[in-house]
């Protein structure tokens, strides 16, 4: 499962649960079954891809820097980009489970 189906299954999941809070029955659709996965290993495994991208464009920064590597500059430049928009990604995913928590927190029962 890569980054993009795990966050279109947490996005599904949250919808589920803000119709649950209005009382409304979840749309059945693909995007929202996650095979038996909980949110938490998909937020787990979401975040291990993160990490995992993080320090593979860290590594070959460093091995380009100190000339180990046969990597081009440019492969150098995409990786460090598609850790840079992975890492923002998570944090959009961070900012909107945030504020999931303060709506939950503030109904009033």
């Amino acid at each position: 499962m890569d980054i993009n189906s795990s966050l279109n299954a947490m996005k599904a999941q949250m919808d589920a649960m803000a119709l649950g809070l209005k009382g409304m029955s979840a749309p059945s659709s693909d995007a929202s079954q996650t095979n038996g996965a909980d949110f938490q290993s998909i937020l787990t495994k979401a975040v291990s891809q993160v990490n995992d991208a993080q320090n593979s464009a860290q590594a070959k920064a460093q091995d380009f820097q100190m000339g180990k590597s046969d990597t081009s500059l440019e492969e150098v430049i995409t990786s460090l980009q598609k850790a840079n928009l992975s890492l923002q990604g998570m944090i959009a995913v961070r900012n909107k489970l945030v504020d999931a928590y303060k709506d939950i927190t503030n109904i009033q029962v």
